[in-house]
């Protein structure tokens, strides 16, 4: 059981350090329209996970799981709902980084990792101490503070904080290979995206100089493995340890932001980072005390 928990550990850290550095990836895509990145993102994972699928000679696998999934009528509309929160996130991720604003992506992968641990917490039971609590509670001040410094709601940051925690609480209560799960949530979005493209993309793929056509070919893999990293680290740790090794996401990203790409803190952001970061510290201190404790 310490293994899988181990394993789940490392896999989780992998993960987030690839998700840090996606930052500069999509900024790479900003030519392009942020839907249209976005739909072409859902393409080519799907294209990358059935060869996945057809090289491993899985095929079998996924046709297995897949129909027992659309038999299953409640992980069914789990499984929906998942891909949808996925989805959306997905979409303000990159769209935030489009507009110059990779920075409020960065602010809001802080908060997400609190956000989870409270979902555990409410609809999973996983116990609360006073240190998590006061770690949330600091976060929700950080929120609070950017809204009346800047004079409006981050939008961006509220989403973006809220969408893949619901994510990552749906996919804990249905049962599905994570491979064969990247499938199905990408199929989920696929109606939606080829009605975009077809109708709405500004021009086809093939118009794009060649670099661009790589990058967005690339999007597929650089999406699905860090994914399938993540469903396998839940698979073996608590969602709470998991989602605060995130932390690692958002400190790699936010160096990204400002310094390749460019970006700078307002007042609003660096306050509400404060009161994160003294969330991120207490939860430290916190658990050395709870670890001191059980050693004595």
């Amino acid at each position: 059981m310490k293994n899988q928990r181990n394993l789940g550990l490392l896999l989780a850290i992998f993960c987030y350090l690839l998700w840090g550095f996606l930052t500069y990836f999509w900024s790479l895509l900003d030519n392009v329209n942020s839907i249209e990145v976005f739909c072409y993102r859902v393409l080519f994972t799907i294209v990358a996970m059935l060869l996945y699928f057809f090289i491993s000679r899985k095929t079998k696998k996924l046709s297995g799981e897949l129909t027992t999934m659309w038999r299953n009528k409640k992980a069914l509309v789990l499984g929906l709902a998942a891909s949808l929160f996925l989805g959306a996130n997905w979409l303000t991720f990159i769209y935030s980084v489009s507009i110059n604003e990779a920075t409020e992506a960065s602010i809001a992968n802080f908060i997400m990792p609190l956000v989870s641990i409270l979902f555990a917490v409410v609809f999973l039971r996983e116990r609360l101490d006073r240190y998590m609590f006061a770690s949330v509670a600091c976060a929700i001040l950080g929120v609070v503070v950017m809204v009346i410094d800047d004079g409006r709601f981050p939008i961006l940051v509220i989403i973006m904080s809220v969408c893949f925690p619901i994510y990552t609480l749906l996919k804990k209560f249905y049962t599905m290979s994570s491979d064969v799960a990247m499938v199905f949530e990408s199929l989920v979005l696929l109606p939606l995206v080829i009605f975009f493209l077809v109708f709405f993309a500004k021009q086809p793929l093939w118009i794009y100089p060649p670099m661009t056509i790589f990058w967005l070919v690339l999007s597929g893999p650089v999406t699905a493995i860090p994914l399938l990293l993540f469903a396998e680290a839940i698979k073996r740790a608590p969602l709470s340890l998991v989602s605060f090794v995130q932390y690692l996401n958002p400190t790699i990203s936010l160096l990204v932001s400002v310094t390749l790409l460019g970006e700078t803190l307002t007042r609003g952001d660096g306050y509400s980072l404060i009161f994160i970061a003294s969330g991120i510290l207490i939860f430290f201190i916190g658990q050395i005390i709870l670890l001191r404790r059980k050693q004595i």
